[in-house]
Order: structure tokens, then C-alpha cells, then sequence
């Protein structure tokens, strides 16, 4: 049997966020955070971009709001990670060399950068104005192995297989996902079976609330590694949602559900030449 750690919370802030005032947001943020340490929890997720806020037809205005790693959005959320004891998710829009990119950084309970993820799958204006990753990191933290993906990277299945072939117990999906057409029961759709199809935890994180035209779908989540809803949020509800991830849970879900072990990748070669 794998060493594990104990049981732990996690909380994710279902929040509606300005946009593109960042002062707002992180004053919000930090309040949030806050509580979410006092009431015990040991990583706490913020939604994507919470810094500048989200609307799709506004990319270029939301890219004059991206930072580097000494910007104030990752100063105040590592600081608040080392005072409180915390692992924080911080989705920012990050200013690069090659370009700006929506990326969510890990903070461990230092105020430490573990590492970052940049969303791989840009939607709408975003493919014209972001530069996408390319990378699918898992990072071994004191609270298992962690991956990430963002938003519209979770329609893509082959984003959580590599998470989970690369080790990852659970997956950390912050989101601006929006509640029009049918997104809102595809959101719950791809939650579940990102969770089963790979036997880890899903923890979804999505903001809420209108911005411009559009209004976001709530219902941030926390899937089992059989894609049980354990917990949920409302559409419309600002919230912090806590729920317990239990890692001897995965490794006893893998050992009776061979799923990931009866592949034949052999036979999925086309997959990689389409």
C-alpha cells in the first residue's frame, strides 16, 4: 500500500468576479481565502482568471490585466499561502515570452511556486490571442499527486488521461464556464466522466455570475474516482464549497477498476496521426 496523506478539505470559491478591475478581485479573493482557511481546508481553488475577470468577446482587454509571476495577484496569493498554511490554486492571465496564456499556478503552504499549467485548448477569441500550453505537469505535493486542467481543456478527454497515466490522484479544473445552450448539464457530463474514465478525485471550480452578455453556470464540484457528485453549488450562488478528498480511495478504486491498466495503446496510434 502507498503512503498517503490523511484525509484533508479542500475549498473551492465559487465567485463572481469584475472584470477587469484586479484590486476588486483580489480584495474579494483574499476575504475568501481567508475563510476558507479558517474553516480548515488545506487547498483552496479560486476560478479561472479570477484576477481580471472573464467575458469572451473582451480577450485583448483582459490581456492588459496579465502579470508575471512578481505581479501583484501571485505577490498577494503566495503571501496569503504562507501566512495561513495553505495550498492555494491561482488561475492568472500570465505574461510570457512567447506570449500571454491562461494558466492556473500551484502555491504550496510556503507561499512556494510548485509549478503552473497553461490552459491547452483556447476557446473562442482566445485561439487568435493567447499563446496555449503545451505541457500536461502533475505535481507531488503533501496533498498527493495534483494536476490541472482549464475549462474548455476538460471537453478533451485525452487532457485527464495524460494527468492520470502521469500519476495524478486528483485533477483541479478552474473554470469561466458558461451557462448558455446545453454547457451547464455538459459541465456535469464531463466532470463525472473525467473522474470515472480515470479513477481520480475531480475537484471544478467555476466562477458565476454575469459579465456583459454572458452569465456563467455555477455549480462548482467535487467528483469521487467513480464520478459520484460528493458536493455541489448552485448556478447563481456565490460560495465556498468544502469537500473531503480521501487519496486511499484512488488507489482502492485502481485496484478493483483495471480500466487503466487494460489499455491497448498499441491499437490508438491513429488517434496521435488524425
Amino acid at each position: 500500500m502507498n503512503q498517503h496523506p490523511a484525509p484533508y478539505e479542500v475549498a473551492l470559491i465559487q465567485m463572481d468576479c469584475a472584470l477587469l478591475d484586479v484590486q476588486s478581485n483580489l480584495n474579494k479573493a483574499e476575504g475568501l481565502v481567508r475563510q476558507a482557511a479558517a474553516h480548515g481546508a488545506k487547498l483552496i481553488c479560486l476560478p479561472e482568471v479570477f484576477h481580471a475577470g472573464y467575458l469572451g468577446s473582451r480577450i485583448p482587454d483582459m490581456m492588459a490585466c496579465a502579470e508575471t509571476e512578481e505581479g501583484p495577484s501571485l505577490t498577494r496569493m503566495r503571501a496569503l499561502a504562507r501566512e495561513l498554511g495553505v495550498h492555494v490554486l491561482a488561475p492568472i492571465l500570465y505574461s510570457t515570452p512567447e506570449g500571454v496564456e491562461n494558466t492556473a499556478f500551484l502555491l504550496d503552504d510556503q507561499g512556494e511556486i510548485l509549478g503552473h499549467y497553461s490552459k491547452t485548448h483556447p476557446v473562442g477569441d482566445e485561439r487568435t490571442c493567447l499563446h496555449r500550453g503545451s505541457r500536461y505537469p502533475v505535481f507531488d505535493t503533501k496533498l498527493g499527486r495534483l494536476g490541472i486542467v482549464i475549462c474548455y481543456d476538460a471537453c478533451f478527454p485525452e487532457t485527464a488521461r495524460l494527468l492520470a497515466l502521469a500519476g495524478a490522484e486528483l485533477v483541479l479544473v478552474p473554470a469561466a464556464w458558461r451557462a448558455s445552450f446545453y454547457f451547464k448539464e455538459w459541465w456535469d457530463i464531463d466532470m463525472a466522466s473525467c473522474a470515472l474514465d480515470n479513477l481520480v478525485y475531480v475537484a471544478a471550480v467555476n466562477r458565476c455570475g454575469p459579465s456583459g452578455d454572458e452569465i456563467f453556470a455555477g455549480k462548482s464540484q467535487l467528483r469521487s474516482p467513480l464520478g459520484e457528485l460528493l458536493c455541489t453549488c448552485g448556478v447563481e450562488e456565490e460560495a465556498i464549497l468544502y469537500g473531503t478528498i480521501d487519496l486511499a480511495r484512488v488507489e482502492k478504486e485502481r485496484a478493483f477498476n483495471t480500466v487503466l491498466t487494460d489499455r491497448h495503446p498499441e491499437d490508438y496510434l491513429p488517434l496521435s496521426a488524425q
